[in-house]
């Protein structure tokens, strides 16, 4: 069963309109047409089962035959802190996975030993956690920020519980599945945090998390993070 996405300013009542590349996709790739039943998202946690009343060159308008609200979406809410990889290739990879498993929020992350710093490029990025939401059958559109500097970055607001993956933590921070609901968790580039940026975290009550005895790809261990703590 596949799922489409169409912005809630395009949502009614009873019915919704689907628009731009979505609408091109469902009409000459799908071959979707009048009758047909679709399931379509916004992206905010609403899941629509919809009818096609109307297939024109533009859009696509769907009657509205049922409505859903935050199927397939985690209880637990992680704002993943990716640092950018050397290969542009393997974050987008991350992104994509880390979407379909269930992050919340991505913010990419430049750090010391980060290589690459090309940030142009966050509007892609979000293509590709939309293609993941709806490959993956979310409901809920993850956020992809503007990159930000790792300083910056530890001054997250709230209560929530600080995650900071580190190959070289003491085996009494090793990973323990945590009971909060909202957790900002950070992963480093190649090579890592430096020393000084695990200091640092430490001075903002960021936990340490032990992976394991295998040194694992940045893009791994994300995804083994999240999987454990979803």
């Amino acid at each position: 069963m596949e799922y489409y996405y169409t912005d809630k300013e395009n949502i009614t009542e009873k019915v919704l309109r689907i628009t731009g590349d979505e609408a091109h996709h469902l009409k000459n790739v799908m071959r979707k047409n009048k009758g047909n039943e679709i399931w379509v998202t916004n992206g905010e946690k609403f899941l629509y089962k919809t009818q096609i009343i109307s297939a024109g060159k533009e859009d696509i308008t769907c009657e509205i035959l049922n409505t859903f609200y935050n199927v397939n979406e985690p209880s637990k809410k992680i704002h993943l802190y990716l640092a950018l990889l050397k290969n542009p290739s393997r974050f987008e990879f991350a992104i994509e996975k880390s979407v379909e498993i269930g992050v919340n929020e991505i913010t990419p992350l430049i750090t010391e030993h980060v290589i690459n710093k090309e940030t142009e490029k966050t509007e892609r990025w979000q293509s590709i956690a939309l293609s993941a939401m709806k490959q993956s059958q979310r409901c809920y559109l993850p956020k992809i920020n503007q990159p930000v500097n790792f300083n910056e970055a530890l001054k997250i607001p709230g209560d929530n519980i600080k995650i900071i993956a580190h190959e070289k933590a003491d085996d009494e921070y090793k990973f323990v599945t945590e009971s909060g609901n909202e957790i900002s968790l950070f992963i480093g580039p190649e090579g890592g945090f430096s020393d000084d940026e695990i200091d640092k975290a430490k001075i903002h009550d960021f936990k340490l998390l032990n992976l394991g005895k295998r040194k694992l790809r940045s893009e791994t261990a994300a995804l083994v993070s999240l999987s454990r703590l979803l």
